[in-house]
């Protein structure tokens, strides 16, 4: 069975509608190569692009799909091999670090509480 056909088969199983109609629309882009325009999908499956932003998660986080998308890189595909996992794998890692050191500078973030304004100025 091709990725195409098999991915077309698996989105059938998913129960919630506009999960399925996303999930069976990124069968059509299998591969880089046949990467989807985020903007094609939300026309696509007649969703709003928050909306599909938030469904592209749930076919990887509930029923393990590799749906991959990077920085520098417009579109959304479905992964072919281990270096579309790890090139992904390896843009997360990098919005973990960089989540990490804004959180950390909040932490240290001068506070000004109950500030008075001098209205002279």
């Amino acid at each position: 069975m091709n990725p195409n056909d098999y991915y077309r088969l698996k989105s059938g199983e998913i129960r919630e509608a506009d999960i399925r109609l996303v999930a069976a629309c990124m069968s059509d882009h299998v591969g880089e190569e046949n990467a989807v325009r985020l903007e094609t999908l939300v026309a696509r499956c007649g969703l709003g692009e928050r909306q599909v932003r938030d469904i592209l998660e749930t076919p990887v986080i509930v029923y393990g799909w590799p749906v991959c998308a990077h920085a520098g890189k417009a579109g959304r595909w479905l992964a072919t091999n281990e270096d579309d996992r790890w090139l992904v794998i390896g843009d997360l890692d990098s919005r973990i670090r960089a989540l990490r050191e804004r959180r950390e500078a909040m932490l240290t973030a001068k506070m000004v509480y109950n500030a008075k304004v001098n209205k002279e100025i």
